[in-house]
């Protein structure tokens, strides 16, 4: 509805009123009758222009008792009504000022959008059809009587609407395009292209036209049909590049992508082709390198034309950002890392850009180098989660764990409705906690973190680890750690740490088998499980063997401050 539109009709039309009132005031003498009914009609139009819609509503229902052919105001309180969301006294008023004044085109118009609210486009259609009769130059009345044709379930009318469009008013994109979409929405392939077709006999040199045709054979599954208008797109501009990559797609041999890559890379090499163009067809394989689903030669293939987007656009961030995502999904996470940061010195409004430098110098161990990029990341992007999360990280890391604590719950704040974030936020939170010695919230931390998720393993595995080296709740930390256990097996660190809970309950037996378990899943390089196993042999009496634990452990680089003074003395202390 063109609400503007209306607007100024019906101040004219309430403004004709008034003046015909007066007019018709100087001609006969008026009733004292009709003169009251004209101060509630002006009391009715004060109470609405103030908001007072249920007022103003009385005082309307007051004019038209007083005078039932008042169209002026039914039309008022009809439109009071629907703005109070009571659509069918809305529609029954509008219905009354019509039968005043049915040749009233504004009138018929709100009719027309009282049906359409109330579901009846059947009904809206048969009053845009009587307008369009009566206004058969007005655009908008074929478009939204085609519109609710459509709505109404009467598709072929709709079409029939927009051909007497097309006769008046001449062929045109949006019409084609509307029509395009009914006959694809009726099932008609064959009539939807049609339309397509006439707009490229339209404007037989536009091929934006000749690509959405060949989209649209594209999409029913037509290839051959989608090369021929490519083929004719190349006969007006041979020098058009998505009809060019189009069609090297579709000569693919057996399905090589290999090859077809390498046929690719003259395009890649031309700087005037737009690098959106070139990433949307280098981004599917880009995605096969990261599923795991290409081998070497496609690997190769990808990483070279990546290569050569970034030689040809060097002042494009998008075409380092690409190529580092193939160098860090093919393994090289140093080589990544650096063109992830020469990404960012082109634009440094990209977010994922900089959560990808933090994720690698976070798996890499750059705590030292995290710390200032976290930084800048919060700076930038202030709002994200992410940032203070990573920046926690590496204040933890680099011991300034009160500092730790305070990113950790802004991260908290920011990621209400990422659970899986809060989670791992309070993870680590209770780790600074722990090692500020502030326990009760260490473990307020943890439980926060299980009643979001009950079966997380690592939560699981930390919480019990932490209640062991405390030497509190043994029973719980037990029951966590072999929930972990079992959630997460054959991980090293998980089964170190049950040994080291039952270590704790003296069940030296049983602890010294699951230490073993962890040594045999690569424990033998982590000092900590070395120097657990030496004091469970110790414990056990093998003295020999608990030295030569505690002496590969201190190989192995354990920074515990009592392993020497252990292997020297030859026995435990805590």
């Amino acid at each position: 509805m063109n609400y503007l539109r209306l607007y100024f009709g019906i101040s004219l039309l309430v403004l004709s009123c008034c003046i015909t009132n007066t007019i018709n005031a100087q001609i006969k003498q008026v009733s004292e009758e009709e003169i009251n009914t004209q101060k509630v009609f002006i009391d009715a139009i004060k109470e609405k222009t103030l908001g007072n819609y249920e007022n103003a509503a009385t005082l309307f229902k007051e004019v038209l008792k007083r005078d039932k052919n008042n169209h002026v105001a039914a039309y008022e309180l009809a439109r009071i009504y629907n703005y109070l969301e009571k659509k069918e006294k809305a529609l029954k008023s509008i219905k009354l000022a019509i039968a005043s004044d049915g040749e009233n085109q504004w009138y018929q118009m709100f009719l027309a959008e009282m049906y359409e609210i109330n579901d009846q486009a059947k009904d809206a259609a048969k009053v845009y059809d009587k307008l369009l009769d009566e206004n058969p130059k007005d655009a908008y009345f074929y478009e939204k009587l085609a519109y609710l044709l459509v709505k109404g379930g009467q598709p072929e009318k709709a079409i029939e609407v927009y051909d007497r469009m097309e006769k008046r008013f001449g062929v045109h994109e949006d019409i084609s395009t509307r029509k395009h979409r009914i006959y694809l929405g009726m099932g008609d392939k064959t009539k939807a292209a049609n339309e397509l077709e006439n707009l490229i006999r339209y404007a037989p040199s536009n091929t934006d036209n000749y690509h959405r045709l060949a989209s649209f054979h594209l999409q029913m599954g037509d290839t051959e049909l989608a090369n021929q208008v490519y083929e004719r797109v190349l006969e007006i501009d041979p020098a058009d590049v998505k009809a060019s990559i189009a069609l090297a797609g579709s000569s693919k041999s057996g399905g090589n992508d290999s090859d077809y890559l390498a046929t690719l890379k003259p395009l890649f090499e031309k700087e005037d082709v737009n690098i959106d163009l070139k990433i949307k067809e280098l981004y599917p394989y880009i995605q096969k390198v990261v599923d795991g689903k290409a081998d070497q030669g496609l690997t190769d293939a990808t990483l070279e034309l990546a290569a050569t987007l970034e030689n040809v656009h060097p002042k494009e961030a998008k075409s380092f950002a690409a190529h580092a995502d193939l160098l860090y999904y093919t393994g090289d996470k140093t080589a990544a890392l650096s063109k992830y940061q020469s990404a960012l010195k082109l634009n440094k409004s990209i977010f994922q850009i900089w959560e990808q430098v933090l994720y690698i110098q976070l798996e890499t161990g750059d705590y030292k180098g995290m710390l200032p990029v976290s930084e800048d990341a919060i700076d930038r992007f202030p709002n994200k989660a992410q940032a203070y999360y990573f920046n926690g990280l590496a204040l933890g890391q680099n011991k300034q764990h009160k500092n730790a604590v305070s990113s950790f719950k802004q991260a908290l704040l920011m990621s209400r409705k990422n659970p899986m974030l809060q989670v791992d936020i309070h993870n680590h939170l209770a780790s600074e906690y722990f090692i500020l010695k502030q326990f009760d919230k260490s473990d307020q931390s943890f439980e926060k973190a299980l009643k979001i998720n009950p079966n997380d393993h690592m939560v699981l595995n930390r919480y019990s680890a932490y209640l062991a080296m405390r030497n509190e709740n043994l029973e719980k930390a037990k029951s966590m750690s072999a929930l972990s256990n079992e959630l997460a097996p054959n991980q090293a660190s998980y089964q170190d740490t049950y040994g080291w809970i039952l270590y704790r309950m003296k069940e030296y037996k049983a602890a010294k088998d699951w230490t073993n378990k962890a040594l045999s899943n690569g424990g033998v390089e982590s000092p900590s499980i070395l120097d657990h196993y030496g004091d469970i042999l110790f414990q056990l009496k093998e003295i020999e063997e608990a030295v030569s634990y505690w002496q590969k452990a201190l190989e192995k680089g354990s920074e515990s401050p009592l392993l020497e003074k252990k292997i020297a003395d030859r026995k435990i202390y805590e």
